[in-house]
C-alpha cells in the first residue's frame, strides 16, 4: 500500500479509499516494526479520523506482502539508557493501546503477514480480522527474555486463558488457520482478493448506525484501560527485577 499522495511520515501511510481510511505500518528495513514516532502517529491518526465526518471506518494493515508489523521495535541505534529506553517502549505500546480503545469507528484488521508481539496485540482489539495465508500471530517475548503481561490480558479477553497461557510461555506462533479456527479472524482471503475484502468489510461496518456502534464497542472496551494500566504497573515494577538477574552472573563471577 502507498501513502496518500505518494508519502509516509514517521513508518505510518494514509490513503483514503471511499470513505475508509488505510493505515499502514511503513518501515521496511525494521519489519514495520512500531517505534515511538510511529506510535504517536498512529495515535494521532486514529484520533482525527474519530473527528473527521468523511472517514467511516480505519483499515489497519502492513506496508508491503512480507509482514505486518514485527511489533515494538526494540533496536536502540541512538544508544539509550536502558532505563530510558524501557520507559519508552512502554509509552510506545501504551499509546497504541490506549489509542485502538478511544476509537470508537470500525476498526478492521488486513493481516497481510505475520503480526508480532504489539502487532498481535493491536490486531486482537481490532473489530474485524482479515488475513492472508501468510498471517501468523504471535508473542515470542520470553525467547528474548521479557514478560508481557498486557499480551497476556489481552489475549486472554480475546481467546481464554489456556490459548493465552500456551502462546505466552511457549512464544509459539498461531497460524492463519488455527487462529480462524479459535474465532480470532474472520476469514483468510487470497492475495487477489485481499484488499478488496477489507475494504467491502469496513464498508459495511460503516453503513451501521454510528451511535450505537460507538456505544457498543465503549461498553465492549470497559475495564480495559484499568487493566492495561494494572498491566503497564507490573511492567515497570518488573524492570528493577529484571536488571537484578541480568547484573547476577557478573556480580557473582567477581
Amino acid at each position: 500500500m502507498q501513502a496518500q499522495g505518494g508519502r509516509s511520515q514517521n513508518g505510518l501511510a494514509r490513503e483514503l479509499r471511499d470513505g475508509v481510511l488505510w493505515l499502514a505500518f511503513d518501515r521496511p528495513r525494521a519489519s514495520n516494526a512500531i517505534d515511538f514516532a510511529l506510535a504517536q502517529s498512529f495515535a494521532a491518526a486514529l484520533e482525527g479520523a474519530a473527528l473527521d465526518p468523511a472517514v467511516g471506518a480505519i483499515v489497519m494493515t502492513g506496508a508491503g506482502d512480507k509482514v505486518f508489523s514485527a511489533g515494538i521495535d526494540i533496536k536502540n541505534p541512538d544508544g539509550i539508557e536502558r532505563e530510558v529506553l524501557s520507559a519508552r517502549r512502554r509509552d510506545t505500546v501504551g499509546t497504541c493501546l490506549s489509542a485502538m480503545i478511544a476509537f470508537e469507528k470500525p476498526l478492521v484488521a488486513a493481516v497481510n503477514g505475520p503480526a508480532i508481539g504489539l502487532a498481535w496485540m493491536l490486531v486482537l482489539l481490532a473489530d474485524h480480522v482479515i488475513a492472508s495465508a501468510r498471517a501468523s500471530f504471535s508473542l515470542p517475548e520470553i525467547d528474548i527474555g521479557i514478560p508481557t503481561f498486557l499480551g497476556i490480558s489481552i489475549v486472554t479477553r480475546a481467546a481464554g486463558a489456556a490459548l493465552a497461557r500456551e502462546v505466552v510461555l511457549t512464544g509459539r506462533r498461531v497460524d492463519a488457520e488455527e487462529a480462524k479456527q479459535r474465532g480470532l479472524i474472520a476469514r483468510i482471503e487470497s492475495a487477489a482478493q485481499f484488499a478488496n475484502a477489507a475494504q467491502f468489510a469496513a464498508l459495511a461496518l460503516a453503513a451501521k448506525p454510528q451511535t450505537a456502534y460507538a456505544l457498543n464497542k465503549r461498553w465492549l472496551a470497559r475495564g480495559l484501560r484499568e487493566e492495561f494500566a494494572a498491566a503497564g504497573a507490573q511492567s515497570e515494577a518488573a524492570q528493577a527485577l529484571l536488571a537484578i538477574h541480568k547484573a547476577a552472573p557478573t556480580l557473582s563471577s567477581n
